[in-house]
């Protein structure tokens, strides 16, 4: 079976003729309106409470049989601010219950153990009008990539007289390609909390730190109070230092930020982000790097550089000076970002440590990592909730 999820807000009805023409007339067509697919809350219900669905009961969750039971998945999307529409990452999202919270090593990168034998090939739209060459190439690079990391094979439909069907290949992502430039301001430093958590995330922890060091030398919105948007939008075009702070999902922002960043004009000012993540490595956010980048371009920012820091997963298991001693230097870094209007590249890649896990690195994961994390970690949680004995359901499996 092949499935078509039509994400985007205006649809184009010959672009789903010229798809049907592709792939042939058996295929079955799921459209989406632009408020048919909720953000993800991160709330790991899917993970530990009832693996493999998601508590949230909208049309994405209706359609997780028809994603999973398809040989070939089309995706057609809208792209916005130079990157894929907050509807189709809310869709990319919202996939993660058709994996495990259990982590494996594939070349030195951590990635969730399948929770199904099979996944459907993946296929990409994006109309490339409005974007640069390099932004189209972010876009290809981050595709390819969450498909890598969902097991998933991937494709892109290119427009022209016809729609050619290529595949996406590795390459290397497009980040660290623009030096970093303070701007000299005396106002102070705005940060969004992109957590979707509605409580008790790593993010809001983290930033509460912050604003006991600064003061009143920074101010804290959250982004999940979606009726200040309106205000923060128009006062983002005065507010000349600005720093996106958030946690890393599927390689890249939580949809809900990427759905407030849509909404931004371009003025004068400085334009950072910080990304933290529980993997380890550094380098699995280098593909949102490479985006915010060219974001700050179009939005005529100077860029004031990109913090990246893994292994944020355990914060909240450490004791308080253990917590402490982990945040300490994210704080450090973004006092030096209030200071200096820009980050210190020195410190930043000490945050980055490690970049990917080295052989030896590999062996200790081996032998102990993935004890501690998948059989302590993860397994004490699904005990907790009574979920341990169905870890493992595959619940849209047809074969079963």
């Amino acid at each position: 079976m092949k499935t078509v999820f039509d994400l985007r807000v205006h649809p184009e009805a010959s672009i789903l003729t010229h798809v049907k023409h592709l792939f042939g007339e058996d295929m079955k067509v799921v459209s989406f309106d632009s408020k048919s697919i909720t953000p993800c809350i991160g709330c790991w219900d899917c993970w530990l409470k009832t693996p493999g669905r998601c508590v949230i009961n909208d049309a994405m969750s209706q359609h997780y049989h028809d994603y999973m039971n398809s040989e070939h998945v089309i995706v057609l999307c809208d792209t916005a601010q130079g990157f894929i529409h907050h509807s189709a990452k809310a869709f990319i999202d919202r996939s993660i219950p058709h994996y495990l919270p259990y982590i494996e090593l594939i070349d030195g990168e951590c990635n969730h153990v399948p929770r199904y034998a099979h996944y459907p090939k993946l296929t990409f739209y994006f109309d490339a009008d409005d974007l640069s060459a390099q932004e189209e190439v972010v876009i290809e690079d981050y595709l390819y990539r969450t498909a890598y990391q969902y097991k998933s094979k991937a494709f892109r439909l290119v427009k022209g007289q016809t729609l050619t069907h290529k595949p996406l290949v590795a390459r290397k992502p497009q980040n660290k390609q623009h030096p970093y430039v303070a701007y000299p301001s005396e106002q102070k430093l705005i940060i969004y909390l992109g957590s979707p958590r509605l409580k008790n995330s790593n993010s809001s922890i983290i930033l509460d730190a912050v604003a006991h060091t600064l003061g009143d030398r920074v101010e804290i919105r959250d982004l999940k109070q979606r009726k200040h948007w309106e205000a923060w939008r128009e006062s983002f075009k005065k507010d000349e230092r600005v720093l996106f702070f958030l946690p890393l999902y599927v390689h890249a922002m939580p949809s809900h930020v990427m759905a407030f960043i849509e909404t931004l004009e371009p003025s004068p000012g400085g334009l950072a982000f910080f990304v933290q993540s529980g993997f380890p490595e550094s380098c699995q956010s280098y593909y949102l790097e490479a985006y915010v980048e060219v974001l700050s371009l179009r939005l005529k920012r100077h860029y004031a550089g990109t913090a990246i820091k893994g292994g944020m997963e355990g914060l909240q298991m450490r004791p308080p000076q253990g917590q402490t001693s982990l945040i300490q230097p994210l704080v450090n870094a973004i006092v030096e970002l209030e200071k200096d209007g820009k980050f210190n590249e020195a410190t930043l890649k000490t945050l980055a440590h490690p970049v990917r896990y080295g052989r030896w690195m590999r062996i200790m994961f081996t032998l102990i990592g993935s004890r501690l994390m998948n059989r302590f970690f993860w397994n004490m949680k699904l005990k907790n909730n009574q979920a341990y004995a169905i870890r493992l359901q595959k619940p849209y499996d047809s074969k079963i």
